[in-house]
């Protein structure tokens, strides 16, 4: 914030284990790997996360 960035707090509980259609569960993350229990989608964990992340900051979130 002092250097002028746009400084935006999100709470990561579950970010890791919520997948793009909705679905959250804690079986859905295995270490680094991301399988979602319901519609298949595969990911890295921590990649999964973090566009969950970006969508909370942008609006795009469901």
């Amino acid at each position: 914030e002092m250097a002028g960035i746009r400084v935006e707090w999100v709470n990561p509980t579950y970010t890791s284990q919520t997948c793009r259609c909705g679905y959250r569960d804690k079986g859905n993350r295995n270490g680094i790997h991301f399988r979602c229990q319901k519609c298949g989608y595969t990911i890295h964990a921590d990649l999964n996360g973090a566009i969950n992340i970006a969508k909370a900051i942008s609006g795009f979130a469901a």
